[in-house]
This record gives structure tokens, C-alpha cells and sequence, in this order.
């Protein structure tokens, strides 16, 4: 079932009521410095780093896996590289 426009645009004002209201921003860059204060003050608190860390080692495993995968595509590109 499709929104229609007035759904949408109601959807969107109160979406942006409630960022207002739990983020007391009226602007985009007042939301963006309000989520780099609260992003820099949970890196310090050090409870993202290791979540961060976490996603990234799983991320780069699976690129390594990937990439281990495909090597018959890769390999001998890079054998006759001079």
C-alpha cells in the first residue's frame, strides 16, 4: 500500500518534531554537531571503539575470504604485471 503526499509530508514533520525534541537541534548542522558530540563523547567512553574494531576485523575476514575465493581472477593478472 503506498503513502500518499500529505502521508509523506506528515511522516516527515513529525519525524523531524521528534529529532527536535530528543536532540533540541532546529537545523541540519545543529543535528550534525549534536551527533559528533554524542559520537566523540561514547569514543571516549570507549564502549564504539570496540564495537568498531570488532566490524571492521569482520569486515576485512571477509574481504580476505573473498578475495582468497577469486583468485583464480586475480592471480595471473598479477604474474604477468612487469
Amino acid at each position: 500500500m503506498a503513502l500518499t503526499t500529505t502521508e509523506k509530508k506528515e511522516i516527515e514533520v513529525i519525524v523531524r518534531k521528534e529529532l527536535k525534541d530528543f536532540l533540541g537541534s532546529n537545523t541540519m548542522k545543529q543535528f550534525e554537531e549534536k551527533m559528533l558530540e554524542l559520537i566523540i563523547k561514547e569514543l571516549k567512553r570507549g564502549k564504539v571503539g570496540t564495537e568498531v574494531r570488532d566490524i571492521v576485523v569482520k569486515i576485512f575476514s571477509e574481504f580476505y575470504q573473498f578475495m582468497w575465493m577469486q583468485r583464480s581472477y586475480w592471480e595471473p593478472r598479477l604474474k604477468n604485471v612487469r
